[in-house]
This record gives structure tokens, C-alpha cells and sequence, in this order.
């Protein structure tokens, strides 16, 4: 038994040697061992190679500004181990946590003793489901890799969405952009409504194979609803919402709004009741930690988790739009099994200085790794103290941080805490 969180991280660190294990058997154990939590929400479940934490930033926002609850399963965590569980905004407590954890640990045992290990991540879902299922009114769930074998797919949504469909996690999903598009349209449930971001002819193909077997509903990207200029149009609803002032960066943000937008719609047909007054002004109001943010001004210190080459060309493409006459230094780090090379060389022109470096975690690469593979200006061996610097640089100059999405949450974790403790 729990009576701690630091008890709980180290047996979530101990964990992690059972590594990653698609497949629904053991989380579909333990959701049955406590009474069905996924059979008792409303779920919107978001997959997609890049889009998806923006895309559910979006929907939480207004969902909430109508003054519905709303839970969200996300990953990774930027605070802890409790930071993947929200509603309303607000982490769950410690002693929320402890309690289901508790409460769940008895199953956990008994697959254990089966050599039949759950995951760290197949603990954390059914936990999600069971904190959600008795407070929230609906929930946003971001599938962890993939789709059809993800531990998340074990509920029956009320609209699935696949935000975007590129290259990653070609270990697990294919080397083809037509075998990746078959895990993540997986989430499809029968005769629930699917939502598609912008994708190629060949993966909507894919897709469109998949629904016909389920009698699924497709609204697409391009057909259904589009980005016009700043606007984004519901074409059959004859809906259009002004997206200039956005809260997010980034034109493929804006892609993006148009996937939230589109499911709105949805929910106003299946009753649910939001105005678009409301819709307008949360979608300003909307920002999402570690993509595409600006933690620090005066110098300018820009976090974004630019993790494979799709997310590397949207920064790309932002970085020259609204940062073209800067001076501009980037700070990168990866995981060895990403396409770094090719991620470098989109990164490579745009910046002035280019510094690499590693950090904890047993899939980052190391210098030896980022030195035989890329093209770089320096290696830093301790990002802290090069972060540090950053702050006291040139206040005309714009610094770029990106990279691992777990590299981006330490960066932000410290910049925080050096803030913290600056301000207070």
C-alpha cells in the first residue's frame, strides 16, 4: 500500500522496465476489476502524429467556458506523475491519487504474479478512467502511440479524431504512412463519428477502408471543413469562425482550430449545448505548455516539442514567419531513435548558432550519437547552465529550445523553477 508520492514515483520508475507493450488485455483486466469506469464517461479520443495535445487544449477550452467539467487523460506529464489527470485545469490530488492507485494495486498484483506485468502507461489510463468517470461530464483522451493497440482505446467515444497522420514510432506502427494510418484509424468505434485533420490522399484512403467496415461517419479535412486565409469553414453548416486571433502559434495551429471547430459542431448535434460567442473567445484565449511558447521575453526563449520531422517543418515554417529578421539561436536535443538528421536538416538554415546536448533518459541521444550523425556548432554538456545564459543573452536575440517532448518538459520544470524562485 501507497502513503506517499514519493513512494508511488519510485514504483513508477521501477515500472518502466516492462517498457512498452500494446495490447488491450491487461488495462481491459483491471478496468473489469473495478467495475467498468470506461463504460461511464463521455469520451472524445484524439490520435494523430502531431496536433493532438493543441487540439484537446482547444476543446478543453471551450468546453469549460460553456461550464462543463472536463477531464483530460494526457502524456507526457510537464508536472510529475499527477500531471496527466486534469479537470477543469486542476491536476488530481496526491491524496486522490493515492487512493485509486490503492485501490487498483490488489489487480495489479495478481497480473504481476501471472508474469503478465501491466505498464506504467496501462496504470495511469485505468486510473484516469476511474478519477474521470464519477466527476466530469465529458473527457478529452490523447492516445499514448498510435491507435488500435494503444492502452487508451478501450472506451467507446463519442467522436473519434485523428488529427494528423507523418512519420513516428516507426518501431512500433510501419515504415509507410498507409500502416501507420491503419494503427491510428483503429479508434474508430461502430457508427460513432470520426474527425480527420489534413492528411494525403493514400492515408485518407486508408481511413475511408477502415470506416466502411464500422459504418463510421467521416468528416475530413478539405471536404467537410477547411482553412480559408484566417478563416475556418463548416461547409455543410454554412459556419465560419475567424481564427487571426488565435491564441496559438503557427499556421498549423490553425489546422488544428479547424479539427476542434469541426467537433463542436458534432457535439451541437448530439445535443450538447455551446454558443459561438464562447467558441470565438476561447479559442484566444488558448496556449499550450512546450509548443511553440514563449516562456520568457526580453531575450525572447521559445519552447516548442518539435519530436519528428512533421512537427520540425511547422516550427520551420513559424520560426520564418514571425521571427525572419532575428538573430536566432537554437538549443536541441532527441531521442536517438527519431530522424534526427532529417529534423537538423530543416532546423540547420534558419538558425545563427546551432548547440546540441542530452539529458536523462535511456533513449536520448548521446554526444557520441548526435556527433556521427548531425551538423552542429557546439555540444553542451550541461543544458542547465546554456538555459541559464539564455536569460541573461542579448535581449534583441531569439532563442529556440526544442526537441523530445520529455527534454522539452525538464526545460520547462527548471525555467519555472528559476522563475519561481527569481520572483518570490
Amino acid at each position: 500500500m501507497f502513503e506517499s508520492i514519493n513512494d508511488v514515483t519510485q514504483f513508477f520508475i521501477e515500472r518502466q522496465k516492462f517498457g512498452i507493450k500494446p495490447g488491450l488485455d491487461r488495462v481491459e483486466f483491471l478496468l473489469e476489476q473495478v467495475d467498468h469506469p470506461e463504460q461511464k464517461i463521455n469520451g472524445i479520443h484524439v490520435a494523430g502524429t502531431n496536433g493532438k495535445g493543441s487540439t484537446i487544449q482547444i476543446v478543453d477550452e471551450v468546453l469549460q467556458a460553456h461550464q462543463y467539467r472536463v477531464g483530460v487523460f494526457t502524456s507526457p506529464s510537464f508536472t510529475g506523475i499527477t500531471g496527466h489527470f486534469f479537470i477543469n485545469g486542476e491536476t488530481i490530488s496526491e491524496n486522490d491519487f493515492l487512493q485509486l492507485l490503492n485501490e487498483l494495486l490488489p489487480h495489479i498484483q495478481l497480473l504481476d504474479g501471472r508474469d503478465n506485468h501491466p505498464t506504467e502507461f496501462e496504470i495511469l489510463t485505468v486510473i484516469g478512467l476511474m478519477y474521470f468517470s464519477e466527476q466530469t461530464d465529458i473527457v478529452l483522451v490523447e492516445t499514448g502511440m498510435g491507435g488500435r493497440y494503444d492502452t487508451t482505446n478501450c472506451f467507446t467515444p463519442l467522436i473519434s479524431v485523428i488529427t494528423s497522420i507523418d512519420y513516428d514510432h516507426m518501431g512500433f506502427l510501419g515504415d509507410t504512412l498507409e500502416e501507420i494510418a491503419f494503427h491510428k484509424a483503429g479508434i474508430m468505434k461502430k457508427e460513432r463519428p470520426l474527425v480527420i485533420g489534413k492528411v494525403t490522399e493514400a492515408v485518407r484512403k486508408v481511413i475511408d477502408k477502415e470506416a466502411n467496415k464500422l459504418a463510421v461517419p467521416v468528416y475530413a479535412y478539405g471536404v467537410d471543413f477547411q482553412l480559408d486565409g484566417e478563416n475556418v469553414t463548416i461547409k455543410n453548416e454554412a459556419i465560419s469562425y475567424d481564427t487571426t486571433h488565435l491564441g496559438l502559434l503557427g499556421v498549423h495551429q490553425k489546422e488544428n482550430a479547424s479539427v476542434a471547430l469541426m467537433v463542436f459542431t458534432l457535439l451541437q448535434k448530439l445535443g450538447w449545448e455551446l454558443e459561438t460567442n464562447y467558441i470565438k473567445k476561447a479559442l484566444q484565449q488558448t496556449t499550450l505548455p512546450g509548443r511553440l511558447e514563449v516562456i520568457h521575453e526580453h531575450p525572447t526563449i521559445i519552447l516548442d516539442s518539435a519530436h519528428n520531422v512533421a512537427g520540425v517543418k511547422a516550427l520551420a515554417k513559424t520560426i520564418e514567419n514571425l521571427y525572419s529578421q532575428d538573430e536566432k539561436i537554437l538549443l536541441f536535443a532527441g531521442f536517438s531513435d527519431k530522424q534526427l538528421p532529417e529534423m537538423m536538416t530543416i532546423l540547420r538554415p534558419l538558425f545563427e548558432q546551432v548547440y546540441v546536448t542530452t539529458f536523462d533518459h535511456e533513449r536520448a541521444a548521446t554526444e557520441k550519437q548526435l556527433k556521427e550523425t548531425l551538423d552542429y556548432d557546439l555540444f553542451i554538456e550541461q543544458w542547465e547552465q546554456k538555459v541559464l545564459d539564455m536569460f541573461n543573452g542579448p535581449k534583441e536575440k531569439t532563442y529556440v529550445i526544442s526537441g523530445s517532448l520529455h527534454f522539452i518538459t525538464l526545460v520547462r520544470q527548471f525555467i519555472l523553477m528559476r522563475k519561481n524562485r527569481h520572483y518570490s
